[in-house]
């Protein structure tokens, strides 16, 4: 069990129907597939330190102007964010991305044997797919570790600007963070998942496109794997959409905190 964006990036390395995701609407179920026994025992023990903590002095409410200013911090950083892996999308064969071209892959595909003996299974073409997927792998990991990396240190710097909404602001921060340690190692392992998942799916179309070549395949049918349309294209959208994902997934969760958190700050 896991958030709808990640569900939706799963069933975009599906291989069959994508999965329904109307079983992701209950909060509660999501929250419990997302703990293991250690992470409920831990989750259990922070919300008992919470609850018997004293409660401080109340502050003055936070004035609007203090919930605007964090809300606006972190929609402008997510922001960036999104535009600076739209950048990178946007011209992924740019030499910054390190992905082969045309005459790189043909030379992979000789060099493994799949062509031109048209040994088009098995261990030649298995070596042709790992060999092409490993900068494409590499660009993957690069931005959904730079994902995972900015929206933890944007978590961390909101963090006291939230709890200095008020105590209710600084209560729901403390649940939150506490909640976020208990479903870490399973929110981890879903995300450790994409990556192969991707390099399957580049995989199973490599197979399809080197089945659908000519007899006497050339430099210019493998540049037709680079259309939008066509086999390297869709995988890269395939990848975007994943990105894509897994950033909804992350700037979903802070802004929901920073709303939360806005909302129990707020004079009644």
């Amino acid at each position: 069990m896991t958030s709808r964006p990640l569900a939706t990036a799963v069933s975009a390395l599906a291989e069959g129907p994508r999965a329904p995701l109307g079983e992701l609407s209950d909060p509660a179920a999501v929250l419990a597939g997302l703990m293991d026994l250690h992470g409920s025992v831990s989750l259990a023990r922070e919300l008992s330190l919470l609850d018997r903590a004293a409660a401080p002095a109340s502050p003055a409410p936070a004035l609007d102007g203090a919930r605007a200013e964090v809300r606006a911090l972190a929609a402008d950083r997510l922001g960036e964010l999104a535009a600076a892996l739209d950048h990178v999308f946007a011209a992924p064969f740019h030499r910054r991305n390190k992905l082969p071209d045309a005459g790189a892959v043909l030379a992979t595909l000789e060099q493994t044997g799949v062509l031109p003996a048209r040994s088009r299974a098995g261990r030649a073409l298995a070596s042709a797919a790992g060999q092409l997927w490993e900068p494409f792998g590499e660009l993957a990991g690069r931005v959904l570790g730079r994902i995972r990396l900015e929206t933890r240190a944007l978590r961390e710097e909101l963090a006291p600007s939230l709890r200095a909404l008020g105590p209710a602001a600084a209560r729901l921060e403390r649940l939150d963070a506490a909640i976020s340690a208990a479903t870490q190692k399973r929110r981890e392992r879903a995300l450790a998942e994409l990556v192969p998942g991707l390099a399957r799916a580049f995989a199973r179309g490599l197979r399809a496109a080197v089945a659908a070549l000519p007899e006497e395949a050339g430099i210019e049918d493998v540049a037709g794997w680079f259309g939008q349309d066509q086999w390297l294209g869709r995988e890269l959208q395939r990848m975007e959409l994943v990105v894509q994902a897994v950033l909804a997934h992350e700037a979903g969760r802070l802004l929901a905190l920073v709303d939360g958190a806005a909302a129990a700050g707020a004079p009644a």
